[in-house]
């Protein structure tokens, strides 16, 4: 009995990981619209500047196809994590995105860095490998 109490469906399984992608869409068209320089806000690796997008860039995509590329396997990824680890959730996302911005900063080619690929990675990571 206890393991259907684990298991069990809620909306936010779906919500979050909609609203979460909305989000990206609704900030890609914003940047289409209006904030035309907004691409620069990504992680620029060993720069002060570059640190803003540790958390910015996961928001940020460079054209419609890394965005609608970025789009399905987020919301996959983050659907399974709220169904499975719903206590869990929120830490694991903020963390992902701090951390694998930071990586990016710390080790990443020089240039200009957007997308949300690192947060898919760490999703895929987390479901696949805990334990």
């Amino acid at each position: 009995m206890s393991n259907q109490k684990h298991f069990k469906f809620y909306t936010g399984v779906i919500g979050y990981p909609m609203f979460f992608v909305l989000l990206l869409w609704y900030v890609f068209w914003a940047q289409v619209q209006f904030f035309h320089g907004i691409k620069s806000l990504g992680i620029t690796p060993l720069t002060l500047d570059g640190l803003k997008g540790i958390v910015l860039s996961p928001f940020i995509h460079s054209d419609i196809e890394h965005l609608y590329n970025n789009s399905i396997p987020l919301f996959v990824l983050m659907a399974s994590l709220f169904f499975f680890y719903r206590q869990i959730a929120w830490k694991v996302i903020i963390y992902g995105i701090l951390l694998s911005g930071f990586m990016t900063w710390c080790i990443g080619r020089p240039g200009n860095h957007i997308g949300a690929s690192g947060l898919i990675y760490v999703l895929v990571s987390f479901i696949f490998f805990k334990g």
